[in-house]
């Protein structure tokens, strides 16, 4: 993933488009000007893998799925024309390749980000010694928490353009905000948090193989169904690690490094606003996303439903 980063800046970014950018004050910040093509070869490597997922890794194993879904498990209606069936195969085909594709780059940017983080994380040198007041946390910079954001970026500006054109208004929304949240780390502005809160994605392998289990795996197979309720309990105790015990001490953190940097001249009162109000309401989301879970083990637990009928509704 570094040769992304050792990667020349493309021409046209020197004489276009960073000097229009930079001369009508859209883009203030050096470090996010100087890594603007760094971001675009990440945004960049993720659309291949998802076209590679799209045209070479997903149709034969949809094709697989869904025909032994009509071998297995679909009744045909006798009163449903071969063309409409044929219809319906395809836009199941299409829409299920489309997704996969999806939620491969959304398993692979998590191994990215993780990777990157957790070695800084893990180093003590690297993210504990810098770190010791406020004010380092909120406007100290270096190479390892700029690279996170690099990476994070990348991958939601590809998120905004991908969830265009296969998802809902609300995940271009996330996109945006968290593309905005990821710029105003690269600024810098407390960018040593970047890797903090990218902890959140440690439940997001476990949700991944959730969704591939769900569409791929034979639902009827005890094998599989204990694989899926295995792989769910993981998803609940990491979720909950991560997501909510470590999510809500880190804002509460946070608030703090921001209360006693309040008055220093680098304090930023609109980004600090923006970045407060999109964690907790990510964290409020958290508790409630996690209360679904529950609810969901709960049925298959006491009332012995199978994890493809408490899941059947799940796109």
């Amino acid at each position: 993933m570094d040769v992304l980063l050792s990667l020349p800046q493309p021409e046209l970014f020197k004489t276009t488009v960073i000097p229009f950018l930079a001369n009508r004050n859209i883009i203030k910040s050096e470090a996010i000007l100087s890594n603007l093509h760094s971001i675009f070869y990440v945004a960049i490597f993720y659309h291949i893998w998802f076209l590679f997922g799209k045209w070479i890794l997903f149709p034969p194993l949809v094709k697989w799925k869904l025909d032994y879904d009509q071998k297995h498990n679909v009744k045909k209606d006798e009163k449903t024309t071969s063309e409409r069936q044929a219809q319906h195969y395809k836009k199941k085909y299409t829409s299920l390749i489309n997704q996969s594709s999806v939620h491969l780059i959304s398993l692979l940017q998590s191994i990215v980000v993780l990777y990157y983080s957790l070695k800084f994380l893990l180093d003590p040198k690297a993210s504990a010694e810098p770190y010791q007041t406020s004010h380092s946390r909120v406007f100290t910079e270096n190479r390892d928490t700029q690279v996170i954001c690099i990476f994070a970026i990348g991958y939601f500006v590809w998120d905004i353009y991908i969830s265009t054109m296969y998802s809902t208004f609300p995940f271009v929304v996330h996109g945006i905000i968290s593309t905005v949240v990821f710029c105003i780390g690269l600024k810098p502005y407390i960018q040593y948090y970047a890797p903090v809160f990218l902890m959140f994605e440690l439940s997001n392998p476990s949700l991944n193989f959730r969704w591939f289990g769900i569409k791929f795996l034979p639902q009827k197979s005890k094998f599989c169904s204990l694989l899926l309720l295995l792989n769910n309990l993981t998803l609940m105790v990491v979720f909950f690690a991560a997501r909510i015990a470590w999510g809500w001490f880190q804002i509460g953190k946070l608030c703090y490094d921001f209360y006693q940097v309040r008055n220093e001249p680098g304090f930023l009162v609109f980004d600090t606003i923006v970045i407060l109000a999109g964690n907790f309401v990510l964290d409020i989301l958290n508790v409630i996303w996690f209360s679904t879970m529950v609810s969901v083990a709960a049925k298959v637990l006491k009332k012995g439903e199978s994890v493809d009928k408490v899941t059947k509704n799940e796109q």
